[in-house]
């Protein structure tokens, strides 16, 4: 049986598809206009090329597909979500509960549409309100009062005067999302800005996801799981998934592949580095696991949860050069996949980072995406001179290397930052780069940065659907408490721990899957605030609440002091379904005869320089730079004093020296 990965980025749509033993790699254009049709064209192309007769003979063997995206995060970058109305305390209508006007009034939710609420506030005053909201055009209405969580019951008694008025079954029903169900938290901004970036969100994401389980119910007869990325780096069914846990799920996975490969290579730390259409994205593997952080900004909106440290540049291969002030600029516009860069030839006629890389004799014009597309060097040259020379004065040749330059420098700062931020030394780091454009820069900016070496995947271009491969089912569950460590083993902890795995055990059931045969990790936050404490873990599969505690208490000792407070218990459970990692490889072809293609690295200079089919490469094959290496979906440049090894799980291994 067959087990699909599919990964939907902003321009491409990536799948990796394996039976355990071997995988196959394809991509497709991303179709932003309905998700739907760009994750059917995987199964089509895997049809294809696994010499299926139809969709239908091939899913007949599938057993499970996992769907992560960057749909959500999307739909938060450009703005384009539901409107949305919030009902806060009064008071707290731009600050939401923080200090200062929040980010996400006047963006995510109108200034008009948050309504602030007096305390114990009548059916009358709710009703008003509703009325006010729904003729300024919202569709979806949180509810998020200060200081209602645990007890959440002011918000749900406003909930229920709004459900009573407008109920399910009429067409002007009101979804109501209450801020102490989507974080339980005693944070209040992080309430509010949580129940608000879902419902934003909730409604594109929802359209796709079930409009795919139709499809592949109704159109092909499958019934198999259709399980969705989330940020935590698990998967779980379309009924368990809040928009929320989606944002970033992509990326997320690549940070997963990474830290996969990094036990493998023995490396402890690695940067992973993900280069695609639209962005750039940054992580980082630490101490063997990609790091998670505490608190700070979650695509620039301030929350006090644990996400993936996921840093972004809105630079990739579609990004649009332009000058300003002299000097090149790049993104954030970007040409996506249609019309896509010049070179493509379907009428797009801005200057992109992927006409510069082509002029510049890196990539292979008859061998683009495998062959799928051909690009034309001659429509690149032109938008270069007529967007980016002309208005630097200089010649092709020098705009195309200053685009280069440019997106060069704004990578490695990202990297540099993200570094820093995570408190690792560049120099005895690696880089691992991945995604259709990571190992395009990778030895430029780890030559930028000093860093020992470099790594390009042979599942690069797929890498973050390789992380989807090698995950299972996951669930979190989170509960605020905040009280002295002294007094945490009390009986009403007792009862949120047992709740806890309740519920964990009643979602799994209603999965699908056996709760007996799932893992169970407990986790307390201890410290002396939200903002300064330490996590405390231990694996703990027994259904008792005081065996659970006192395990946690032994764990704990070391930071018990009589000042430290719990300030939150979590729970995470994970079901293995199936995943698949990578084994060494043999050689796989007779070495090859290089090619020489003109290409240029420093100004003022073209070399004739070795050309290498990265698919007709060997294992311990060795390439000393200046060369290019091209393959079906990958482009790696060597410069001069970089040497390139293909080792033994078939991927690029690149040092200077």
């Amino acid at each position: 049986m067959f087990t699909v990965d599919i990964d939907t980025g902003g321009t491409m749509t990536d799948a990796l598809v394996s039976d355990g033993a071997t995988r196959r790699a394809f991509k497709v254009d991303t179709t932003p206009h309905d998700y739907t049709v760009s994750f059917l064209a995987c199964l089509q192309e895997a049809a294809k090329a696994l010499q299926f007769p139809s969709v239908e003979a091939f899913l007949r063997k599938v057993a499970l597909i996992r769907w992560s995206s960057t749909i959500t995060t999307n739909v938060l970058a450009e703005r384009r979500g539901s409107k949305v109305g919030l009902f806060v305390s009064k008071g707290q209508e731009e600050a939401l509960y923080g200090k200062g006007r929040s980010p996400i009034v006047g963006e995510l939710v109108a200034d008009g549409a948050v309504l602030g609420l007096p305390a114990n506030p009548s059916p009358a005053d709710v009703l008003s309100g509703v009325k006010q909201l729904l003729e300024a055009g919202v569709r979806r209405i949180c509810v998020s009062l200060a200081e209602s969580f645990p007890n959440n019951g002011p918000e749900n008694a406003i909930k229920e005067v709004i459900e009573d008025q407008y109920p399910d079954h009429i067409i002007g029903a009101v979804p109501v999302l209450l801020g102490s169900e989507m974080a339980q938290l005693r944070h209040d901004q992080t309430r509010a800005h949580y129940s608000v970036m879902n419902a934003y969100t909730h409604t594109q994401l929802a359209n796709s996801l079930f409009k795919a389980e139709d499809l592949l119910r109704d159109e092909h007869g499958w019934n198999g799981a259709l399980l969705i990325g989330h940020t935590n780096g698990g998967v779980a069914r379309i009924g368990k998934t809040k928009a929320v846990d989606t944002i970033e799920s992509g990326p997320v996975f690549g940070a997963f592949s990474g830290a996969h490969m990094a036990g493998l290579y023995g490396f402890m730390n690695v940067v992973c580095f993900d280069v695609g259409g639209t962005t750039t994205k940054a992580s980082i593997v630490r101490d063997g696991a990609p790091v998670f952080q505490r608190g700070g900004e979650l695509m620039e909106v301030p929350v006090q949860t644990s996400f993936a440290m996921v840093r972004s540049a809105a630079v990739g291969g579609g990004s649009v050069a332009k000058v300003r002030g002299g000097s090149v600029t790049l993104g954030p516009e970007s040409m996506g996949a249609a019309p896509g860069p010049a070179c493509y030839g379907l009428g797009g006629d801005q200057a992109t980072l992927t006409d510069a890389l082509l002029f510049l004799g890196y990539l292979d014009p008859a061998n683009f995406l495998g062959g799928r597309r051909a690009l034309n060097a001659e429509l690149a040259r032109k938008a270069i001179e007529q967007n980016v020379a002309r208005a630097l004065g200089v010649s092709v040749d020098a705009a195309a290397l200053a685009i280069r330059d440019e997106a060069v420098a704004v990578m490695t700062k990202l990297v540099a930052n993200t570094l820093k931020e995570a408190r690792i030394e560049a120099r005895d780091t690696p880089l691992f780069a991945f995604g259709g454009n990571g190992p395009m820069f990778a030895a430029f900016i780890a030559e930028q940065l000093g860093m020992p070496s470099t790594v390009a995947f042979d599942l690069g271009p797929v890498f973050s659907a390789f992380g989807s491969a090698t995950s299972d089912v996951v669930h979190r569950y989170e509960q605020g408490v905040d009280r002295r460590w002294d007094e945490a083993a009390t009986g009403d902890l007792a009862h949120v721990i047992s709740s806890m795995r309740t519920q964990a055990e009643r979602d799994l059931r209603g999965e699908g899957f056996d709760p007996q045969k799932a893992a169970y990790a407990w986790e307390a936050d201890i410290g002396a605030s939200e903002a300064d404490f330490s996590p405390v873990a231990v694996d703990c599969d027994d259904r008792d609440a005081s065996s659970i505690l006192d395990a946690l208490a032994r764990a704990a000792k070391p930071l018990a002091d009589a000042k430290a407070r719990l300030l939150g218990i979590k729970l995470s459970t994970r079901y293995v379904v199936g995943s698949h990692g990578v084994t060494k490889r043999t050689s796989r072809s007779e070495p090859q005869r290089p090619t020489a293609r003109e290409a240029r690295f420093v100004a003022g200079k073209r070399d004739d320089v070795r050309v290498f089919r990265w698919e007709a490469l060997n294992v311990g094959d060795v390439i000393d730079g200046p060369a290019v290496v091209n393959g079906a979906t990958m482009t790696c440049p060597l410069p001069a004093g970089w040497r390139l090894t293909v080792d033994d799980y078939g991927n690029a291994r690149m040092q200077r020296g």
